[in-house]
């Protein structure tokens, strides 16, 4: 007899994740889209994911849990139901690769193991979030090296584009920060924050080297906690809260500082409205030959399955692949959850295309 797969099954896989474990970054690695994800964005997503273990029998969701989340089959065999036949299917870690479960089934009325298995949960928006910055990032990061011929902007941007601070503001919004950012002159001996003082702006060393202190209570001397060099950034903190700056910092030698204040960096924290197509208005312009696919996912992604004659455009080779595309098309970017069709339709409308995202399903 089958199970009721609603709102009590939702319960029982919520639970079922709550008692998984931290998942090491290296297994994340291993999984597609994550194989685009940077060091830093694993590091974080592997804290919000869960590694499961089923054990026999046990149920472990429905499509609800296929739909809210990147489900993938580490090892072992998982039997899916499926709704509108009752069919019942095993499927081993080979059959799904390095795509989740969700990505060669639908319509499940319960997914339960077949055998001892190991299941990775990733919850799509955040996993969908951290690949736009990331790729974002990368494409950014190709164009201004291209515009940018000095080697010493190379440490700083590479700062800039890697910083957990900065992957709170919106993708679209990647370009606007680094041109925020301006140059400041320092000498050897200058104190460019004071401990106690109230914050406003941060730094990344673009030239020279500084010097890290903090006075202890009673003592008559402060403290050398840290030395910086190029391409470190100090004083974020002034960014992210109100609190007074926790040491100084002092350059040891002359030098140049990259400052960025916080009245710009707040201005670059607003999310943009972004226009959406719902999919039968988006699909119906395709079909009357109104706009062309544009697909922005990863290349295993795209391999896997892609919509009729859609042009491929992952977001980290915008800037490359951009000059393929032709400005007098209308173009539809999709993608899994939505955002990342929102991020290339803001940018690339700002090159001039004519893009609009595709709403992702609501689930």
């Amino acid at each position: 007899m089958s199970r009721d797969t609603s709102a009590n099954e939702q319960q029982d896989w919520s639970h079922l994740l709550g008692a998984g474990t931290q998942p090491p970054k290296e297994i994340l690695a291993n999984f597609v889209p994550m194989t685009d994800l940077s060091s830093t964005h694993l590091g974080s997503l592997a804290r919000i994911s869960k590694l499961v273990t089923l054990h026999g029998s046990q149920y472990l969701g429905d499509q609800d849990l296929l739909d809210q989340y990147y489900v993938y089959l580490v090892n072992g065999d998982l039997v899916a139901t499926f709704c509108v036949t009752g069919q019942r299917v095993v499927y081993s870690a080979a059959n799904f690769g390095m795509l989740s479960i969700g990505d060669f089934i639908e319509n499940v009325r319960e997914l339960s193991a077949a055998s001892d298995a190991q299941i990775l949960v990733v919850d799509r928006d955040e996993l969908d979030s951290m690949l736009c910055w990331d790729q974002v990032a990368k494409s950014l990061s190709l164009e201004l090296s291209a515009e940018r011929e000095l080697d010493e902007d190379r440490d700083w941007l590479n700062t800039l584009l890697t910083s957990n601070l900065f992957h709170r503001i919106p993708p679209y919004n990647i370009r606007q920060v680094v041109d925020k950012f301006s140059a400041r002159v320092v000498q050897s001996g200058e104190v460019i924050i004071r401990e106690g003082d109230e914050g406003e702006e941060c730094f990344i060393i673009k030239e020279g080297r500084a010097s890290v202190t903090s006075m202890p209570p009673g003592a008559s001397q402060p403290a050398v906690l840290a030395q910086l060099g190029a391409g470190q950034c100090f004083g974020e903190e002034a960014l992210a809260c109100r609190a007074r700056r926790n040491a100084s910092v002092t350059m040891e030698t002359n030098g140049v500082l990259m400052a960025l204040n916080k009245a710009d960096f707040n201005s670059l924290m607003q999310e943009p409205v972004v226009e959406a197509l719902e999919e039968g208005e988006a699909a119906a312009l395709v079909s009357s030959g109104q706009a062309t696919w544009l697909d922005v996912r990863s290349q295993q992604e795209y391999d896997h399955d892609h919509r009729a004659n859609a042009f491929h455009l992952p977001l980290h080779l915008m800037s490359i692949k951009t000059r393929l595309m032709n400005n007098k098309f209308k173009y539809l970017a999709y993608c899994s959850t939505g955002r990342r069709a929102a991020t290339a339709a803001r940018l690339l409308k700002q090159q001039g295309f004519d893009v609009v995202a595709v709403a992702a399903p609501d689930y």
